[in-house]
């Protein structure tokens, strides 16, 4: 989603924005010297803060993927090792708000509705003092649950090698 955010120069004034090219957010710095400036958060940002603070709540063991196309989605950061903090998470960000949809797997006996208030407030939080923006809604999906001691692995089983051909002579 295109979408530009354009501050005002007077702090803690509200968002105005307008659309734009690309897939960021630019927001006008306020004057605090004297000087002005564009600064551009890409929604890829936004979606990393969503699952960063996600992560930071008692109870998420994981997020997940829902369907076949957010794991391809994935696949790039896995091949080059890079860890993919905003997995499970996707986020649409408007004029001033966003929205953002987490699929979760919860640990086994923590309370759903606990670590779900507790998603949404740790969230709304991060995104607001980092970016700005006011969390219209968050969307849970509780995917699985987690097990101590069912570790699941976090790719699929490699095929062993086939063995090396016979010698010939």
């Amino acid at each position: 989603m295109a979408q530009e955010q354009s501050t005002t120069s007077a702090p803690g004034a509200p968002l105005a924005r307008s659309s734009g090219e690309g897939s960021d957010i630019s927001a006008r710095t306020p004057r605090t010297s004297g000087v002005e400036g564009v600064t551009k958060i890409a929604d890829s940002v936004v979606s990393r803060i969503a699952g960063l603070a996600a992560r930071e709540v008692p109870g998420v063991h994981d997020l997940t993927t829902q369907n076949i196309g957010q794991a391809f989605r994935g696949l790039p950061g896995r091949v080059t090792g890079q860890e993919q903090a905003d997995r499970g998470v996707a986020v649409q960000v408007g004029e001033v708000e966003c929205i953002v949809d987490l699929n979760i797997v919860v640990d086994y006996e923590a309370s759903i509705p606990h670590v779900a208030a507790a998603l949404r407030r740790n969230i709304s939080q991060r995104l607001q003092a980092m970016t700005g923006l006011e969390t219209k809604e968050i969307n849970i999906n509780v995917a699985d649950l987690y097990f101590p001691g069912e570790e699941r692995p976090s790719q699929p089983p490699q095929p062993s090698p086939p063995p090396p051909p016979p010698a010939v002579r």
